[in-house]
């Protein structure tokens, strides 16, 4: 097998978080499904740089690893902003489809199943 360059493979991890954060930007529910393969795919390359660090005791990839972290926090900022948006909306659209509000003024909006949102973390 190949030795891993540790620090290509966290740029890469990273190009790959670079995508979830722009798919995350738009926020629909196709583009955040679209997040999983780019966030195992950042995994993967992640653990092989970091096992191809400790096993050759390389500190190359420390700079890189900095930057991998830096874009792994905006990730994680645009993910937790989102859940409280989407959070807040359902909060606002739930008293209104019970109460057959309409902005048009057309027939009565489909009532939302339950009236429970749960959001895991």
């Amino acid at each position: 097998m190949q030795p891993t360059d540790a620090p290509a493979s966290i740029g890469q991890a990273r190009a790959a978080l670079e995508s979830v954060s722009r798919l995350m930007q738009v926020g629909s529910a196709r583009d955040l499904d679209a997040c999983r393969p780019h966030l195992e795919q950042a995994a993967r390359l992640l653990a092989r740089a970091l096992a191809a660090m400790r096993e050759r005791e390389d500190a190359t990839g420390w700079n890189a690893l900095d930057r991998f972290r830096r874009e792994l926090g905006k990730a994680r900022v645009l993910h937790e902003h989102a859940g409280g948006f989407y959070g807040g909306l359902m909060r606002l659209l739930t008293p209104g489809s019970e109460a057959g509000y309409s902005p048009r003024g057309e027939e009565q909006l489909p009532r939302l199943a339950g009236r429970r949102v749960s959001m895991e973390a």
